[in-house]
């Protein structure tokens, strides 16, 4: 773990444990660069901590898949167009499991949030704190739901930002996320027309249209996007939804994109894809992010479809959303063969008995849906929704009232009376 020591020593009120997300992301990366996460009067007045969760980064990380196993990976799981695409994709997907088994054996079966978050409470006595204060985004609110579950008493102040459900299946998250990123889609449709370089109809059902006919042809004879490494339907979605996380870069970026993608040229949307991915120009990955996410992902759930199951559920999906459905089924896929039974099953968490617990939740947010938000404010005993009527991941540090809120929170403890709408 890392410590940014409170900038104002003699204003200390005590620590934040901070999670970026993921499963797979580094909590040491995130407060090493804590002035870009929490405010200054946070930084001043509070040592911020992070840390990375057991198989991730720097803490005895999983390693499933090397560089060009990776690639395959990620070029190939996704909307099968032939026969041949889908046993690659099934291929690709077992590969995962079995390179956790062989290069991991022993980490496989023990990096679930439960385990974190009973790591995460060792990390409290270590730093000498009687409850501890947390700042989580994105899967970081899973984990802190699962601690906050599992030590009730010693929650300090909590703010949860993206909230995930802990009441979800796997196809419940995935189908989940398959709408979040189609609404988000839609937003970013809506906007396209008032900027010069839009590729898009105005009408939002011909765009639409365009975009998915543009992938299943991408799907039929992939374009070129880098050397070697042609751009599939599966990549080209991922370049996609790597742009919808933030409008005010990711928008921009998105429609030069999908124009050159139009002409034929898959480059632009290759480097979104690296980039979301980590994935560095000597084909070696950054860090080993998509490792740790499957593999807690999978142990954190009990459901696991088989192939068969897959083609189902994305067709389902795809009624409601069209660009994205299929793709997310398909990507729950590597956990039908992990090779570790499940050490989580999904459930309501009450935490009845903490402190009230402040969470933030973003109306059109493509990876953790506003209505998950809704869901646990109605299941936790104590807390209170502060939502950003708003485009993009989580609120915290991009809309002036939600920080507002947020910082209160830790420096006074005094949370909105109410449910609290922020636009």
């Amino acid at each position: 773990m890392l410590k940014a020591p409170a900038t104002n020593p003699n204003k200390r009120r005590g620590a934040i444990v901070v999670n970026p997300g993921g499963p797979g992301g580094s909590g040491i990366d995130f407060a090493r660069y804590a002035a870009g996460v929490v405010s200054g009067e946070i930084i001043a007045e509070y040592d911020i901590i992070g840390f990375d969760p057991r198989g991730v980064g720097q803490s005895t990380p999983i390693e499933c898949l090397d560089g060009p196993q990776t690639d395959t990976l990620v070029a190939n799981l996704g909307t099968p167009e032939s026969p041949a695409q889908e046993a690659l994709a099934v291929s690709a997907a077992a590969s995962l499991g079995a390179g956790c088994k062989a290069n991991s054996p022993d980490l496989t079966p023990h990096v679930g949030t439960i385990p974190a978050a009973r790591d995460m409470d060792i990390l409290r006595g270590v730093i000498g704190e009687s409850a501890l204060n947390f700042l989580g985004l994105s899967y970081g609110t899973f984990l802190g739901l699962t601690y906050a579950d599992l030590f009730t008493d010693k929650v300090g102040q909590f703010v949860l930002d993206g909230v995930i459900n802990p009441d979800l299946t796997n196809d419940e998250l995935a189908r989940g996320q398959a709408d979040g990123f189609q609404i988000a889609l839609s937003s970013f449709i809506a906007d396209c027309p008032t900027h010069k370089n839009c590729p898009l109809p105005k009408d939002p059902a011909a765009a639409t249209q365009k975009i998915d006919d543009w992938l299943a042809s991408v799907g039929k004879v992939p374009i070129e996007g880098a050397p070697g490494r042609p751009l599939s339907r599966p990549l080209a979605t991922n370049g996609i939804i790597g742009s919808l996380y933030e409008p005010q870069f990711g928008w921009p970026e998105l429609r030069d994109a999908l124009a050159a993608g139009f002409k034929g040229n898959g480059s632009p949307l290759m480097q979104i894809v690296d980039s979301f991915t980590g994935r560095q120009s000597d084909g070696t990955y950054s860090d080993n992010s998509l490792d740790a996410l499957y593999a807690v992902n999978c142990l954190d759930r009990t459901d696991r479809a088989d192939p068969q199951r897959t083609v189902e559920l994305g067709e389902e999906w795809a009624s409601t959303a069209p660009t994205f459905g299929r793709e997310l089924a398909w990507s729950n896929l590597p956990c039908f063969d992990y090779p570790a039974p499940p050490t989580n099953e999904p459930h309501v968490i009450t935490a009845d008995g903490a402190r009230e617990i402040l969470l933030v939740g973003t109306t059109r947010d493509p990876a953790t849906p506003y209505v998950w938000a809704k869901e646990v404010n109605d299941q936790l005993a104590n807390s209170v929704l502060v939502t950003f009527d708003g485009d993009g991941h989580t609120g915290y540090g991009r809309n002036g009232c939600v920080t507002q809120a947020v910082d209160q929170a830790f420096l006074t403890g005094q949370l909105p009376t109410a449910d609290t709408t922020c636009s």
